[in-house]
């Protein structure tokens, strides 16, 4: 069985979850060499036979299917905006098209934003089929595919039943569907690479994890923190070389993306600094390191000083039962939930957004090493308790938790009330005045629109958002009744009065629909 190599197992830091494996290839034969290797063509179809065969496949294929059918529907009823599907998609648009990433909805290039350009990867997908519902359906790929690294940890612990009930509450964690629900977002990049880093590393091949890991610097500017954590994990692991490298790279890209290359781009500098100069008196993320060295204790408090902080840390750690804590796995997630938690803006706090996503990963792998580590602790001070079967029967333990407390969570998440109830269902009506108002807007023309208009107009039109300060064009597309972020319907008139004096009209009105044009 694979875990019987950990019940022989006896140093004090764990390497890897999957030393039966490794000790099994070391130990083959090597007449096999001898033998005439299969072409590549029988190579690609004992893979594929493999694939189908696995249950893995089988269960990121169903998640696609739910999720991607979500997405579409979400899509189609006009439930996505410019915030942020509506930016990354002008963003990789840019990218295909431009070579660099212009955001017309941000009035300055994406990168000036958040600093993302590994949307790039996605400007061939747009070669094909130039529409936002493209990356809607990338992000879904991306999300679920974070599920294969999971199961492989899983399944060399403890075999493929216990490893497809963990990969099952995985792909119903709270994270995928908080991401789903709000797309798009780099989530979509940040999980499948954290998952891939730590399976790798956990594999004992430090070189590709570190690699992987590596690569995160380019999905968001945060994530070099998260680079030096797992160098730190690496240093625990007698890694030196890598650490040092992990070390160097991660800090080295933060201080850049944050200092240099952000503000660059950006006229109003990093913006997001000012979410913890209330809380920290702090206008930069350097301020922030400071004051947190300075004052620890104002900052531990933060990180639990309200209702809503407090359950998203109880719905992370709740369906791993906790496990992920006895893992220094759970160190990566440190510097996320840091920022998250002690950031003025209370959106950040909840569990109901993309924020979770990649927390996901750290807490589910997490939890599976902090397993091994809790079991080689009980055979060190009580072993009389060491036996065969323990570790199998930790391992059912840990796959039931995670799957009915994920399952028992989702009744109040996004796809169960989407199964249960018309959340993500527009008026036909509606969307039929919407259709009808955008069809008079010609295409290849900017056009200033509100934030649930934006979207249906972003793959033939240049788009900037109402309320934004930055839009322009002389097309205008308005919801009266619903105007969405960043503006309210109370401000709606104040915004067609100017309109008007610049020489706006109204050509088109279907419901509360209004399509005006300059003269």
């Amino acid at each position: 069985m694979p875990w019987t190599a950990f019940t022989q197992a006896r140093s004090p830091i764990p390497l890897s979850l999957t030393e039966s494996s490794e000790h099994e290839t070391a130990a083959s034969p090597s007449s096999a060499e001898a033998e005439e290797a299969p072409d590549l063509p029988q190579r690609l179809r004992a893979a594929l036979r493999r694939a189908v065969r696995s249950p893995c496949s089988w269960l990121v294929a169903i998640a696609v299917a739910v999720y991607g059918t979500f997405g579409y529907h979400q899509y189609t009823q006009l439930k996505t905006g410019a915030c942020d599907l509506g930016i990354f998609y002008q963003a990789t648009e840019g990218w295909a098209f431009h070579g660099f990433p212009t955001d017309p909805i941000k009035g300055f290039p994406q990168i000036g934003d958040h600093f993302s350009p590994i949307f790039m990867l996605l400007a061939p997908a747009l070669w094909v089929y130039n529409s936002p519902l493209t990356l809607v359906f990338a992000q879904v790929l991306l999300l679920c595919s974070a599920a294969v690294p999971v199961y492989l940890v899983a399944r060399r612990a403890w075999g493929r039943p216990v490893a497809s009930v963990i990969t099952a509450a995985f792909l119903s964690s709270m994270g995928i569907q908080g991401s789903v629900a709000f797309p798009v977002h780099e989530v979509m990049f940040g999980a499948p690479l954290i998952g891939w880093a730590l399976e790798r590393a956990l594999s004992k091949k430090w070189t590709a994890a570190s690699l992987i890991m590596a690569c995160g610097v380019f999905v968001k500017e945060d994530m070099g923190a998260m680079v030096v954590m797992f160098g730190l994990w690496a240093l625990l692991n007698r890694k030196w070389r890598h650490a040092l490298a992990l070390f160097v790279w991660g800090a080295g890209m933060f201080v850049l993306t944050i200092d240099v290359i952000i503000p660059h781009y950006n006229p109003s500098g990093f913006t997001y600094a000012a979410d913890y100069a209330g809380n920290l008196h702090a206008n930069n993320f350097n301020q922030l390191i400071v004051s947190l060295v300075s004052h620890p204790g104002t900052g531990l408090h933060l990180l639990f000083d309200d209702p809503v902080k407090q359950q998203t840390w109880l719905d992370l750690l709740r369906p791993v039962a906790f496990m992920c804590l006895a893992s220094p796995i759970a160190l990566l997630g440190a510097p996320m939930m840091v920022t998250r938690m002690l950031s003025a803006r209370n959106t950040e706090w909840g569990d109901q957004l993309y924020y979770d996503m990649p927390l996901m990963v750290i807490t589910f792998i997490g939890a599976m090493d902090g397993v091994q580590r809790v079991l080689r602790l009980v055979r060190r001070f009580l072993p009389r308790l060491d036996r065969a079967w323990l570790p199998a029967l930790a391992g059912c333990c840990l796959a039931a938790v995670s799957l009915v407390t994920t399952v028992n969570m989702d009744r109040h998440r996004q796809i169960y009330a989407w199964l249960t109830t018309s959340t993500f269902t527009s008026r036909p009506s509606w969307v039929a005045d919407v259709h009808a108002a955008l069809a008079v807007v010609p295409s290849g023309v900017e056009v200033r629109a509100t934030n649930n208009l934006v979207v249906p107009l972003a793959a033939r039109d240049t788009v900037t958002l109402v309320g934004s300060n930055v839009d322009k064009g002389s097309w205008a597309a308005v919801d009266t009744s619903n105007p969405q972020c960043p503006i309210s319907a109370s401000a709606i008139p104040a915004y067609l009065t100017q309109l008007e004096s610049q020489g706006f009209r109204v050509v088109a009105q279907y419901g509360p629909i209004e399509i005006l044009h300059q003269a």
